[in-house]
C-alpha cells in the first residue's frame, strides 16, 4: 500500500503539522510497497486529490506485470547484445539507463511520470547534438519496453528535440590532401615505432582516404588485407569490399610487422586507439596548418564517389549508411540528380 506525504518546505507555516497535512502547497511524496516493490519518491505534485488520483492508477493496474528500470535496462542491452550491437553504443546506453535511475531511482516503469521524465533531461549539462543522441536512445528503450507491454506510451517522444545545426560534410580540397601528403614527410620520426612513424601515418591516411572507414574500423584493419579490403563496419555489422587501392597496397608493404592488425597492438581498446591517432592528426594538423580529422576523409571518399555518378545505393553500401542518410547529407554531390536537374532546365529553353 502506498501512502501520500507532505514534503514540508523549511519556510511552510504549516511544518509542526506532520507529513499527513493536507491544506498547504508544499511538494507531495509518495512512500510503501506498490504490488511488492518498494517506493519512495517525489510526485512532482502539490494538490492532495491529484496525487490521489495518480496513486490508485499505479495500484490499479495489479494484473500486469512491475518492471522496474534496473530490470527494463538489463533485458534491453542483453537484447541489443544479441544483436550485434557495438560495445560503445552498449555503453552509451548503460551510461543512460544508470543515469536515469540514479535521478528517478529504481522505480516501476508505470511509476515514471512525463515530469520526472523532463526533470531528468533539464538536469543535463551536454551540448544540443549530444543530448539529441541521447533523447534518440531513450526513445528506443521505451519502444522496446512497449512491445514487450511493460508500458502503453513512450513518454520519451514527449521530450522535445533540440535544435541542432546540421553542419554540411566538408570533404578534403584536392589542394588539401597534397599539403597534408607534404607534411606527413616533415612529421616526427620517433616514439615507439622510430624511423617507421611517417610511413605507418601515411598508410593509415591512405586507408582512410581510399576506403572511406570509420577511423575505429580502420585502426582494427588485419595486415593480411589481400587484393581486397573488406568494409565490416562496426556501426551496422555489414560486409562489403572495395579493390585495395595502389598507395594502400605500397604503405602496407613498408610497414608490416607480421603482427594481428595493422595501425594498433591488439592489447588496448579500439577507444584508446582512436584516441592515439586523434592526437597524432592533431600534431599534423600544427605542422600543415590545417584541420585534420579522420571523418573529413570519410567525406572526401563519398563526396569522390558520387561526383563520378555511383548510383547513392551502392554509396550508401560503401559506407555502411543507408540511402537516405546519404541523400540527406550528400544532395549537393549526387551528380545524377544534378544531371536531371540541368537536363530538365534546358528542356525548357
Amino acid at each position: 500500500m502506498l501512502t501520500i506525504l507532505r514534503r514540508h518546505l523549511t519556510t511552510c507555516k504549516h511544518l509542526n503539522k506532520g507529513r499527513k497535512y493536507r491544506a498547504c502547497g508544499c511538494p507531495l511524496a509518495v512512500e510503501g510497497k506498490l504490488h511488492g516493490v518498494n517506493i519512495r519518491r517525489a510526485l512532482d505534485l502539490r494538490n492532495w486529490e491529484a496525487a490521489q488520483k495518480l496513486v490508485r492508477e499505479w495500484e490499479g493496474n495489479g494484473d500486469k506485470p512491475v518492471v522496474t528500470v534496473s530490470v527494463a535496462y538489463e533485458r534491453f542491452l542483453a537484447q541489443r547484445k544479441s544483436k550485434g550491437m557495438s560495445a560503445d553504443m552498449l555503453h552509451k546506453h548503460e551510461k543512460l539507463g544508470i543515469g536515469l535511475q540514479a535521478f528517478l531511482g529504481d522505480i516501476p516503469l508505470r511509476s515514471m511520470t512525463l515530469d520526472g521524465l523532463s526533470e531528468f533531461r533539464e538536469s543535463w549539462t551536454i551540448g544540443p547534438g549530444t543530448a539529441k543522441n541521447q533523447i534518440a536512445r531513450m526513445r528506443s528503450f521505451f519502444r522496446f519496453c512497449i512491445d514487450r507491454q511493460w508500458i502503453e506510451r513512450n513518454l520519451a517522444k514527449l521530450i522535445e528535440m533540440p535544435k541542432v545545426d546540421d553542419s554540411e560534410p566538408k570533404p578534403y580540397e584536392p589542394h588539401e590532401l597534397v599539403r597534408i601528403n607534404e607534411a606527413i614527410d616533415q612529421f616526427p620520426n620517433k616514439g615507439i615505432y622510430g624511423e617507421m612513424t611517417r610511413e605507418r601515418l601515411r598508410a593509415f591516411v591512405a586507408v582512410l582516404r581510399w576506403t572511406g572507414m570509420r577511423i575505429g574500423d580502420a585502426v582494427q584493419l588485419p595486415e593480411n588485407i589481400g587484393a581486397n579490403i573488406k568494409l565490416r563496419t562496426t556501426k551496422n555489422g555489414k560486409h562489403v569490399s572495395v579493390p585495395t587501392h595502389p598507395e594502400i597496397e605500397g604503405g602496407v608493404k613498408k610497414i608490416k610487422r607480421g603482427t594481428q592488425y595493422l595501425f594498433c597492438s591488439g592489447e588496448g581498446t579500439v577507444k584508446s586507439q582512436v584516441s592515439c591517432w586523434a592526437r597524432t592528426f592533431k600534431k599534423l594538423s600544427k605542422i600543415v596548418e590545417i584541420h585534420i580529422h579522420a571523418h573529413r576523409w570519410r567525406h572526401t571518399f563519398i563526396v569522390n564517389l558520387l561526383t563520378k555518378g555511383v548510383p547513392v545505393s551502392e554509396v550508401a553500401a560503401l559506407a555502411g549508411n543507408s540511402p537516405r542518410i546519404i541523400e540527406r547529407h550528400y544532395n549537393q554531390w549526387i551528380q545524377s540528380r544534378q544531371d536531371a536537374i540541368d537536363k530538365a532546365f534546358m528542356g525548357t529553353w
